[in-house]
């Protein structure tokens, strides 16, 4: 979930579930919505990165995490205004996880049950960075406050319902749709949202004969017709299989290849080389992609370049 949606939800639930407390209890509640996104500080570190449960949305997008944390600032924040330190546990906990469980809402798959549970999870509903509800959201905390300091008994007045009850309806409508159209789907086939309202990417892959069949297609919501983005086929048995499967092994080193799964497999080639570009689809948006480039010698096979990156992709995608 984008920062400005995560920090606009503790505003609202802290407001509406804490009015009866010091404002000191109710700001402690803002800043533990968006806490477990500390993590992001330390990405740029390459051991970090490269472990995986310390990476961003790693082990500190855990409920077993949030405890303990919630505990150490519990503590700290209990000490220097004398409150309860049993109710900051709690309000710190429960606002930490609503961060939590609002990830679980996107696209990367978080270890949200660790260490009871350790494979990573997600339900997604909604894409990590979606433009259109971030400027909503955005928009709205820039009224808080406005009318914080301008008009400060605003602020805990009932203009928070239709607000709070508008990202309900949200969510309950993203959540609604993903079901109904996963249901639809045939079982090789996944939802994927879309940046904008009633937009939403399907995502196939197939064995068929003697094909692994990958398609990206783009569909609008009421409406039957459907854009295919991207398709690929690779015989079996062919060189280009073996080299999927050898980029596959690769694609693990790569912490966005545990957050994501749902891969488009595209190559180019020339007289001396065979690049493969692995797309990861729950990153599309206009034609852009998450993934990583392999470059192998055309006669030897081995790996003479190898990439990653957001980048925009302009390959045929037929």
């Amino acid at each position: 979930m984008d920062f400005f949606t995560h920090f606009l939800m503790g505003i609202l639930l802290s407001i509406f579930t804490l009015n009866s407390f010091n404002f000191s209890i109710v700001l402690y509640g803002v800043i533990m919505a968006v806490l477990a996104d500390f993590d992001i500080i330390l990405e740029p570190l390459k051991r970090i990165k490269d472990t995986h449960l310390l990476s961003h949305k790693g082990i500190s997008h855990s409920y077993f995490f949030a405890l303990i944390v919630s505990g150490f600032t519990g503590i700290v924040f209990s000490l220097i205004t004398q409150e309860s330190f049993f109710l900051v546990w709690i309000v710190g906990f429960l606002f930490y996880s609503l961060h939590l469980t609002l990830d679980f809402l996107t696209a990367s798959k978080i270890p949200l049950l660790y260490p009871l549970y350790k494979k990573r999870i997600r339900f997604f509903i909604d894409r990590a960075i979606n433009i259109v509800l971030a400027t909503v959201s955005g928009s709205i905390i820039l009224f808080y406050f406005v009318i914080f300091f301008l008009w400060p008994s605003l602020y805990y007045s009932p203009i928070i319902y239709p607000i709070l009850g508008f990202y309900v309806l949200y969510f309950t409508y993203r959540i609604i749709t993903k079901v109904y159209v996963q249901l639809r789907l045939p079982k090789n086939a996944r939802y994927i949202p879309g940046i904008f309202p009633f937009t939403y990417l399907i995502y196939y892959n197939h064995s068929s004969g003697d094909d692994l069949i990958f398609r990206l297609t783009k569909k609008l919501q009421f409406r039957n017709n459907n854009t295919i983005l991207y398709e690929k086929k690779i015989k079996k048995a062919s060189q280009e299989e073996d080299i999927y499967i050898r980029a596959l092994e690769i694609s693990r080193r790569y912490v966005f290849f545990l957050k994501w799964e749902y891969l488009i497999p595209l190559f180019k080639e020339n007289a001396k080389t065979i690049i493969l570009f692995l797309l990861l689809s729950e990153s599309y948006f206009s034609g852009s992609f998450y993934s990583i480039k392999i470059q192998f010698d055309k006669l030897s096979n081995q790996i003479i370049g190898l990439e990653d990156g957001f980048s925009k992709n302009n390959l045929n995608h037929k």
